[in-house]
């Protein structure tokens, strides 16, 4: 046995982990709005099971939509053509969730939209309380 260089084998890149795990459908998005104030995405996806479960979305995360536009405007249910999806990615993480019906596409799309709205509004009011709190003004 040679006592030489250590052999290695090639190693193949692993997929990302997931952001969220076992999610695979799309169902609902929400905006709430935590204890201190900062606005939150959560969503509602489900698994393969068909069993709907509520994830967190990290603040880092950025979301890619693809679906067509625009997106109908109809007021029944309507679904999206195959391939419609939303991506979340995180630096370390990445999910791929369907998106199957119009509803949870808009309802994403206007989540997204106030969500990063809210969140500069949050940061604003928050740099704004902490500078008056430092010249010693404080809140009443």
């Amino acid at each position: 046995m040679s006592r030489g260089k250590p052999v290695t084998r090639p190693t193949r890149p692993r997929a990302p982990r997931p952001v969220f795990p076992f999610a695979v459908t799309l169902r609902a998005t929400a905006m709430i709005f935590e204890g201190d104030g900062r606005p939150v995405l959560y969503i509602c996806a489900e698994d393969h099971g068909s069993m709907p479960r509520p994830y967190r979305v990290p603040e880092d995360a950025r979301v890619t939509v693809t679906a067509p536009r625009p997106l109908p405007d109809v007021h029944g249910r309507m679904l999206l053509p195959a391939g419609s999806c939303a991506a979340f990615e995180t630096a370390t993480a990445r999910t791929v969730l369907h998106l199957r019906a119009v509803r949870a596409c808009r309802e994403l799309l206007e989540a997204v939209e106030a969500h990063a709205q809210a969140v500069q509004a949050w940061r604003a009011a928050r740099a704004h309380f902490e500078n008056h709190a430092g010249n010693g003004e404080g809140a009443a």
